[in-house]
């Protein structure tokens, strides 16, 4: 079983899964309660399925990028664990478990975006195509009407509450946004687990979240580049 832990934005939710099942989540949306929430949460999810500690196998945790101290709490809480119980602790990409929430349900796009708030016009976003397949990488990118003219012949999706600085503000005829879709822990099943059969684990000592607090550079007129 890998107690999942996602912590990357004001809404922060737990969930237990087996091989990538998820059995049960509780999440909740209010703001600098990560903290106070997260123990106690823990020992509801556990007692409610009546599943001790001793059961996990390992903690996969939010990896950023997203809210420094919602990140800063969520691995500090899994790093703990698994020190105490022996596990290893699994990270996962915040886009990447907004994308596993989203791509199930979008069939007639061409082009999918999540993103996380970052402050002023700026976001946490990455580019992948329908497929699966990442066009652009985790990257902070300050917001541009143009920032999408690469892609301005296909349907794209924007997901996540940065999305919701792009209506009206982004220039593309084909643009679909969702802002209502957040990191959530019950779609960081899959991604768990495929990393734990791979054995690929952090270094309890070593890792640090993927905070993106080196970009402050000003980007080119449109920062996603010509591909």
């Amino acid at each position: 079983m890998i107690l999942s832990l996602e912590t990357s934005t004001s809404v922060c939710s737990l969930a237990l899964h087996q091989e990538g099942l998820c059995l049960a989540e509780q999440v909740y949306n209010l703001p600098k309660s990560h903290a106070t929430l997260m123990p106690e949460v823990i020992r509801q999810l556990l007692d409610n399925l009546n599943v001790e500690r001793s059961a996990l196998e390992a903690i996969a945790i939010s990896d950023g990028p997203g809210s420094y101290t919602g990140l800063r709490i969520g691995t500090a809480t899994g790093k703990g664990l698994c020190s105490a119980l022996e596990i290893p602790l699994i990270s996962i990409n915040s886009l990447d478990i907004m994308i596993e929430e989203i791509r199930p349900i979008v069939a007639d796009i061409s082009y999918i975006a999540p993103m996380i708030d970052a402050r002023r016009m700026e976001v946490y976003m990455k580019l992948i195509d329908k497929k699966g397949s990442e066009l652009k990488d985790t990257r902070a990118v300050i917001l541009t009407p143009d920032l999408f003219d690469n892609y301005i012949e296909y349907p794209i999706l924007l997901v996540g509450d940065g999305a919701r600085k792009c209506e009206g503000f982004i220039d593309h005829p084909h643009l679909k946004i969702a802002p209502d879709i957040y990191p959530r822990a019950q779609c960081m099943g899959i991604l768990a687990f495929q990393k734990f059969k791979k054995g690929s684990f952090e270094n309890l000592q070593d890792f640090e979240p993927n905070y993106l607090k080196e970009f402050h550079t000003m980007p080119s007129k449109n920062p996603l580049g010509n591909l």
